[in-house]
């Protein structure tokens, strides 16, 4: 089976083969380039579901013979609480059938916050706060602000295994209510 994810950068590749693989051992996963169809750093949770399903839609017609297209999206989202960062994962089958899931998240500093409300995304934001280069392609914002407890491929791998668990039990998921 072919899984097409539309990213590169193997912070999100990665994590995708790792759960698909313990599902389905003679997986095949093929990152491509594809464009999301919303702002470099999206601020709310509608752009970042928008985001993930269309680069899953995407990857999976660019991508010949997948089965499976996955579209991941990380963003901010403002609460009551706090600007709150997470990714929102979206998994889409040839059938149209779409799964959803999200990373864990956290709330991020003001000082962060500030940069992005001055224009820097959020890569940008904490290479310049931390003195890091590219940290969304390593351990991320989540590994820097928890000091590699978590890094960002952990926190991607809990939304790809959420937003599969709707193609994991299908029966369920297509049931009518009573």
């Amino acid at each position: 089976m072919i899984v097409a994810v539309g990213s590169m950068n193997p912070t999100k590749i990665n994590p995708v083969r790792e759960v698909f693989l313990k599902h389905f051992p003679d997986t095949i996963i093929k990152g491509i380039t594809v464009p999301s169809g919303v702002a470099e750093q999206p601020m709310d949770i509608d752009a970042m579901y928008k985001g993930a399903l269309t680069r899953a839609k995407n990857a999976l017609k660019k991508v010949s013979g997948a089965e499976y297209g996955v579209g991941i999206e990380g963003g901010l989202h403002k609460h009551s609480f706090g600007w709150f960062e997470h990714s929102i994962v979206v998994i889409i089958n040839k059938k149209g059938h779409i799964g959803v899931g999200a990373s864990g998240g956290l709330v991020l500093p003001e000082i962060i916050m500030d940069s992005i409300h001055k224009g820097k995304n959020l890569e940008e934001a904490i290479d310049a706060h931390f003195k890091t280069t590219k940290i969304g392609e390593g351990i991320g914002m989540f590994g820097i602000l928890t000091k590699g407890v978590v890094t960002r491929s952990e926190g991607v791998r809990h939304g790809v295994a959420f937003a599969l668990a709707r193609f994991l039990h299908e029966k369920v998921y297509e049931a009518k209510k009573v």
